[in-house]
């Protein structure tokens, strides 16, 4: 009868005593293609514990996809990764939890060279850079006669340009262009404008697309201070040496930022002919890149703003088109 018993009892203790489940990895890769510069953030944070024990997870990665890892198992979700050449990646996080289940999640990154074009206009060499399917100038286009502060730019069939003063051994500040000069004096959204052949002055959904490859779908988007407009992103969790602090668009998008777009902030030329480093209600330095596109009697533009410490961010809205700003191109689609 005891012995009855004693097996009745562990039965119950048995099915009452619920089995381990394995985790359940999920991988998300920002930005999802780039360059050899690029560096591009890895998160399995949303791997699921089925257990109930997230904080124990550990993980391990294969960057190439080849088959071994090359890194062992360590607390936390989150890596990052620098190809040194181009091709497609399948990057594999194999994830593991408290009782020693595991399990696996890749995803495809496209990585791209750093490539370079010759204007035909002058022999300048740019580099450029692809984002999905667009090749932008990784350097501020400069082109055209330079002419004083205090001319404005006029449609005389010159191309003309104004330089912001400074200290810029390798010519990387590029012109600055008043809005229609930049748009050729053309209305069209789009229109090649002072661009090279085959390449066009970008539209606003030509900046939104560059920036989806790095906005946090997930970050709310508040209005930005006193200016309408869009917000791209606030810091998010991002965290390279290289960026200094946690990463937003604009930490990955300027020249120390590792994506190869290569922003620097260049100042601009205000309606009245005086050059200006600051912009409206904001301390820091700024950079601001015209678009083809208007709102209203205005031109669409975005500006980089970054302050001493490394804050900043960028913002797209309507301005003067009085105001000279900096361009980079995009080409056009094959």
């Amino acid at each position: 009868m005891k012995t009855i018993f004693k097996a009745f009892f562990l039965l119950i203790f048995v099915a009452c005593d619920p089995k381990p489940m394995p985790p359940q990895a999920g991988l998300t890769i920002t930005p999802s293609s780039g360059t050899i510069k690029t560096i591009f953030d890895l998160d399995a944070s949303l791997t699921v514990d089925p257990d109930g024990l997230q904080q124990l997870l550990e993980s391990r990665w294969d960057f190439d996809g080849d088959g071994t890892f090359d890194t062992e198992f360590e607390k936390g979700l989150i890596s990052a990764v620098q190809y040194k050449s181009a091709g497609h990646f399948n990057p594999l996080v194999e994830v593991r939890d408290a009782q020693g289940l595991t399990s696996t999640a890749t995803a495809t990154i496209e990585v791209n060279d750093i490539s370079t074009f010759i204007d035909s206009r002058n022999g300048k060499k740019y580099p450029m850079v692809r984002f999905g399917k667009l090749w932008w100038m990784a350097q501020n286009l400069d082109y055209g006669k330079l002419i004083g502060p205090e001319q404005n730019q006029t449609n005389n069939g010159i191309a003309e340009k104004y330089r912001y003063p400074g200290d810029d051994p390798d010519s990387l500040y590029g012109g600055l262009y008043q809005w229609g000069e930049a748009m050729g004096y053309s209305p069209t959204e789009g229109v090649q404008g002072i661009c090279p052949a085959g390449w066009h002055l970008p539209t606003e959904s030509d900046w939104k697309n560059l920036m989806s490859f790095f906005e946090d779908p997930l970050e709310p988007r508040p209005s930005p201070y006193f200016i309408s407009g869009c917000k791209y992103v606030p810091d998010q969790w991002v965290q390279h040496n290289n960026y200094f602090a946690s990463g937003a668009i604009f930490k990955l998008l300027k020249s120390t930022g590792g994506t190869g777009f290569d922003a620097i902030m260049v100042g601009y030329r205000n309606p009245d002919g005086i050059f200006g480093y600051q912009d409206y209600y904001f301390t820091g330095t700024t950079a601001s890149f015209w678009t083809s596109s208007i709102d209203g009697i205005y031109a669409i533009r975005n500006r980089f703003y970054v302050t001493e410490d490394n804050q900043g961010e960028v913002f797209s809205f309507a301005d003067n088109k009085q105001f000279a700003f900096s361009i980079r191109c995009v080409k056009n689609a094959q």
